[in-house]
C-alpha cells in the first residue's frame, strides 16, 4: 500500500503506520496501547466539545462544514465523525473509525424526530455515498430532510429527500457529478 496523507513513517523501522497508531516493528506494551486508547478517546472528546462549542442554531452550513471535518482531520487522526441535527437543531455527534461512524443515525436519548441533516466525514478525502451511506438514507428517508458527506477541501455531497436516489457532489461549490443508487420503480 502507498503512503497518503494520513500515514507517518515510523523512526524506528521506516515502515508506515495509519492514523496515529503504533507500529508493528516492535510489539506495543499493554501499558502502550492502553495508553494510546486512553489518549485517542480525549481527542475523540476534545472533538466533540470543538463541534458543540462553534455549533449555533441556524449556521452557515459551510462554516459548519469547516469546523466537522477540522476536528475529523486535525483533532482527531483523520477519523469520521457524524454530526445529526434534529428537529429541534439540537446537534448529537459521534466519532468512529478511519472509514465507519458507529450506528449511522442511532436515535440517541433525547432526539426529536424528524432529523433536519444528517452529516458525516470521510477523512481520506473523497466525498460519496458507500453502501452504509446509502442504506442510512434509505433507512432514514421518510423522516430525514438532507444529509451530507465532507470530503474536504471544497469537496462535499449533498443528499435530500425530494431525490432520494441522487447524491449531488460539488467541489469549490461546482456540480461535479451526481452519484445514483436503485431504480426510480423501487
Amino acid at each position: 500500500m502507498g503512503k497518503n496523507y494520513s500515514a507517518t513513517e515510523c523512526y524506528n523501522c521506516g515502515n508506515l503506520v495509519y492514523y496515529g497508531g503504533p507500529c508493528n516493528c516492535e510489539e506495543p506494551s499493554n501499558e502502550e496501547m492502553q495508553q494510546w486508547h486512553l489518549d485517542l478517546e480525549k481527542k475523540r472528546e476534545e472533538a466533540i466539545a470543538y463541534i458543540d462549542a462553534y455549533y449555533e442554531e441556524g449556521m452557515n452550513m459551510m462554516d459548519l462544514f469547516e469546523h466537522i471535518w477540522y476536528a475529523s482531520t486535525e483533532i482527531l487522526p483523520k477519523l469520521e465523525i457524524q454530526v445529526v441535527v434534529d428537529a429541534k437543531d439540537a446537534v448529537f455527534i459521534s466519532t468512529g473509525s478511519a472509514g465507519y461512524v458507529e450506528q449511522p443515525l442511532g436515535l440517541e436519548k433525547g432526539m426529536k424526530l424528524p432529523v433536519k441533516c444528517w452529516i458525516h466525514t470521510h477523512p481520506f478525502g473523497s466525498a460519496y455515498f458507500s453502501g452504509v451511506d446509502i442504506r442510512t438514507v434509505s433507512i432514514w428517508e421518510p423522516i430525514m430532510e438532507t444529509a451530507y458527506v465532507l470530503g474536504g477541501e471544497g469537496h462535499y455531497g449533498r443528499w435530500s429527500r425530494e431525490k432520494p436516489k441522487h447524491l449531488s457532489i460539488y467541489r469549490n461549490f461546482q456540480l461535479e457529478r451526481i452519484q445514483t443508487w436503485g431504480s426510480e420503480e423501487e
